[in-house]
């Protein structure tokens, strides 16, 4: 009969925790310094598991989300009712890192996101090179954001269920970012 203790031994061992990959889980109000904090304790956990650039361009995503979230997520104050006092919304940001890349998953109690800002006609154009003084003058002010999310992420979605607005998308990671697509082809990965 075999004693306790060598039965323990024998049992298979649960992998290293250095080679599991990290999931990061926040909840907190929609506020500046929250966003701030969350974004700085996920770059700490991703720098061991992630390649720098990656790691960058997830962090320039989820600012753009945050902090629309944070400018236009309680709605504007003319709309609210006579006295009401609107917090901030409340997010939940989970992010995992995986094969992939690194998952993103954002839902916030906030208003419901202006469908227009979706589709990507409604993106504001791309300023020319040439010509470029001009051009950022006939700009409209605000947008840019949302063509700056589509641009580092692909697999991006958007839906409303009841109450909660939810974000999902993936970042991925070193030279599946770099992929070049033909002329005239697309491909939510094509940064050529």
């Amino acid at each position: 009969m075999m004693s306790c203790s060598a039965a323990i031994r024998q049992m298979p061992q649960p992998p290293h925790l250095s080679s599991r990959k990290p999931i990061f889980y926040r909840l907190f109000r929609a506020d500046p310094v929250a966003v701030r904090s969350a974004l700085m304790a996920l770059r700490e956990l991703l720098a061991r598991s992630a390649d720098e650039d990656a790691v960058n361009r997830l962090e320039l995503a989820l600012a753009e989300v945050l902090n629309n979230i944070c400018q236009h997520g309680a709605g504007e104050p003319a709309a609210r009712p006579t006295g009401s006092r609107q917090l901030a919304p409340m997010v939940h940001l989970c992010v995992a890192r995986h094969v992939g890349g690194i998952a993103c998953a954002i839902t916030d109690d906030g208003i419901p996101l202006p469908i227009a800002l979706l589709p990507p006609a409604n993106c504001p154009a791309r300023v020319q090179d040439k010509d470029m003084a001009e051009d950022v003058e006939l700009l409209p002010e605000g947008g840019f954001g949302w063509h700056l999310i589509r641009d580092l992420t692909y697999s991006l979605c958007y839906f409303r269920e009841g109450r909660r607005n939810l974000l999902a998308f993936t970042v991925p990671l070193g030279d599946a970012y770099r992929i070049n697509c033909l002329p005239g082809q697309f491909s939510p990965n094509c940064r050529g």
